[in-house]
């Protein structure tokens, strides 16, 4: 089931690449508006449960629950920023390097022991979505800072599911999402504060798309990805999430019209076969 699961958060997720390219908004207010969006429709849920999902909570679980939330910020606001100045293909290969960082982090901060079929099975998925972007131009100098920015987002992405594997264990779906989802929009508005960035102003379409996108990139995936982490190890998650590259490319096709070439369709095979090999060894394990 959570494999299932994980695949529609995948695709849900890769689907961003999609909203970001209709909205002419900021990355600010772009993830201003995408989390205050998402937290409305959390809010009567909650609101009706109390604190009852946030009893027998320590200082510091909160303290980290903070730090995920912000950890969030920070990889939305990468991402943004990556799509907005590289093209998918190159910002979804860079991104899908976070199971590397899942992968180091289990294995030298939580003892997690990994077996090298597993991690082979990790950098052949990585080795496909690279040919995926092997030959394009947005690797060249001018669209160095989006792929900066696509990399800080893979890194940014990883350690969030690395710290949200824990905490799962201790609260409840939604209330452990309403309080990072929440933490995450409050940095944003502090952003918008900072960056002295317009609350206003923007077209109809833009507000329409961002909700859009809040329903199906942060309510679908993001909410989905969280359940999955209390099922399934955060490196298993984020293994199959790597498979962003093959989904985007897809959607770059259907609506933007950018034509993989023939080597995009060979990294994708190896990226799916790669997923297979680590998926076959994990139930075997």
């Amino acid at each position: 089931m959570s494999k299932i699961i994980v695949v529609i958060a995948t695709m849900a997720g890769a689907a961003s690449v999609i909203f970001i390219r209709l909205i002419e908004m900021s990355p600010v207010s772009m993830g201003f508006y995408r989390l205050g969006f998402a937290l409305l429709l959390f809010a009567a849920p909650i609101l009706a449960g109390g604190y009852r999902g946030y009893k027998g909570l320590m200082r510091k679980d909160v303290l980290s629950c903070v730090f995920v939330g912000f950890l969030l910020f920070c990889h939305f606001f990468c991402w943004f920023a990556a799509v907005q100045n590289t093209s998918i293909a190159s910002a979804s290969v860079l991104f899908s390097l976070h199971p590397l960082v899942v992968l180091t982090g289990s294995v030298f901060a939580f003892r997690q022991k990994v077996s090298l079929r597993a991690v082979f099975g990790i950098l052949t998925i990585i080795l496909g979505g690279a040919i995926i972007a092997g030959g394009d131009h947005s690797f060249a100098g001018g669209y160095t800072y989006g792929n900066i920015m696509a990399f800080m987002s893979a890194v940014f992405f990883g350690s969030y599911f690395l710290m949200g594997r824990a905490l799962r264990a201790k609260m409840p779906l939604l209330n452990y999402v309403f309080l990072v989802f929440g933490v995450c929009w409050l940095c944003f508005t502090a952003a918008m504060f900072v960056t002295k960035t317009s609350f206003t102003g923007y077209s109809a379409r833009d507000y329409f798309w961002v909700f859009v996108m809040a329903l199906v990139c942060q309510l679908t995936a993001h909410v989905l990805f969280n359940w999955c982490v209390r099922r399934a190890s955060s490196l298993y998650v984020s293994v199959w999430a790597s498979l962003d590259p093959v989904f985007a490319t897809v959607f770059g096709v259907i609506f933007f019209m950018e034509i993989p070439a023939v080597w995009q369709y060979v990294g994708g095979a190896i990226a799916i076969s790669g997923l297979l090999y680590y998926n076959y060894n994990e139930e075997k394990t």
